[in-house]
């Protein structure tokens, strides 16, 4: 089994980017979603615990709107 160390780098970088915006996974997620995220809500709140690895496509979507979001609360 290989080990994606970028992934999980990607991953706790995410989760500690949306713990500290204090954001809603419902609300990521929707959000996420209407970008063209194509994980389920379970799988992303899965994804931010450290449970579950996506792809990295759907990696990049996610941090972009947690971006978004967090921009978003700080205006």
């Amino acid at each position: 089994m290989s080990v994606d160390s970028d992934g999980e780098a990607q991953r706790d970088g995410a989760a500690k980017a949306f713990r500290e915006a204090g954001l809603d996974v419902d609300d990521l997620w929707m959000h996420y979603f209407s970008m063209g995220g194509d994980a389920g809500a379970m799988e992303t709140e899965a994804y931010l615990h450290g449970s579950y690895m996506l792809r990295p496509i759907q990696r990049d979507l996610l941090d972009h709107a947690i971006y978004e979001l967090s921009n978003d609360e700080k205006q």
